[in-house]
């Protein structure tokens, strides 16, 4: 299995473009400034460790402006499941304008269907569901040497976090990645974590989810490999976003540019997903 694939395509797209490609070249004119507070973003990823959970809610912002969009304050946020309802709400000023929150949700979480209601202080309203999936077990963290760094491809040495789980039974699962060092978090963008599908796994399944460079990392620190299962649509939203933005202009990247899909009503943008969740830590040692 490749899984890394789609981070070492990058490295085959500096290859390919040095063949030439250079001719198909044509002005195109897109206005980008148009969606500026068009849009209500929203960021919602629930899951059921026991911590405070949160919700932010922010206007989409020009193509050519490097600032956050506008938060969306005063919004009446809500999320209903298992006969059961929760608010979140602001905590200004202990928090930043446009999060929501609420500490009592994530304990209660259990495998089912989630809905989340949104109504902002003009009268917009939005609404998405999610269905918190199973989750097997994360047995073990291992780290090795990537592949490329055995033949110094890279300037600087990486190595390979590899996951160590017994899949569920059947198909259809779909699971989520994210790696910390001494517990902060190293992969926020959406481009930067790992989906990965059960479609071809394995029953137990040991392959490489990410990888760290040398510089982020040093022998003694805290790894950390988190796993959360997602959705079918959330796994989809991971990879078009990522072919969207770090391979944006790739001739090579597949299907030609669409939409990064969201499950969120009204012309809404982002996503709504709530996960179950597990961790492994470890020691990090450089591979010999």
């Amino acid at each position: 299995m490749k899984l890394l694939e789609r981070k070492y395509n990058l490295i085959v797209v500096v290859l390919a473009l040095f063949a030439g490609i250079t001719a198909c070249e044509k002005d195109v004119i897109l206005d980008l400034a148009s969606i500026e507070g068009k849009y209500v973003i929203v960021e919602g990823n629930l899951i059921d460790d026991g911590s405070r959970q949160w919700i932010r809610l922010t206007r989409s912002s020009s193509y050519y402006d490097v600032t956050t969009g506008e938060a969306v304050q005063n919004a009446s946020v809500t999320v209903q499941g298992n006969n059961q309802s929760w608010v979140f709400q602001e905590l200004i000023p202990d928090s930043l304008p446009g999060y929501y929150f609420n500490s009592l949700i994530s304990t209660a979480l259990i495998e089912t269907t989630y809905e989340l209601n949104i109504e902002t202080t003009n009268n917009q309203t939005f609404f998405a569901q999610s269905q918190m999936r199973p989750l097997p077990e994360l047995d073990s963290v291992t780290v090795k040497l990537n592949p490329f760094s055995e033949f110094d491809f890279f300037d600087t040495t990486v190595y390979d976090v590899i996951a160590h789980f017994a899949d569920l039974p059947g198909e259809g699962d779909h699971y989520l990645f994210n790696l910390y060092i001494n517990n902060k978090l190293k992969t926020p963008r959406p481009s930067d974590k790992a989906p990965v599908s059960d479609e071809n796994l394995d029953p137990y399944t040991s392959f490489a989810v990410l990888s760290v460079n040398e510089n982020d990392i040093s022998p003694g620190d805290t790894l950390t490999l988190e796993m959360r299962s997602i959705s079918k649509e959330k796994f989809d939203f991971y990879n078009i976003f990522f072919n969207q933005t770090d391979l944006s202009g790739n001739p090579f990247a597949g299907a030609p540019p669409a939409n990064i899909p969201t499950n969120l009503s009204e012309d809404g943008r982002g996503f709504f997903q709530v996960s179950s969740v597990n961790r492994k830590s470890i020691i990090f040692q450089p591979p010999q």
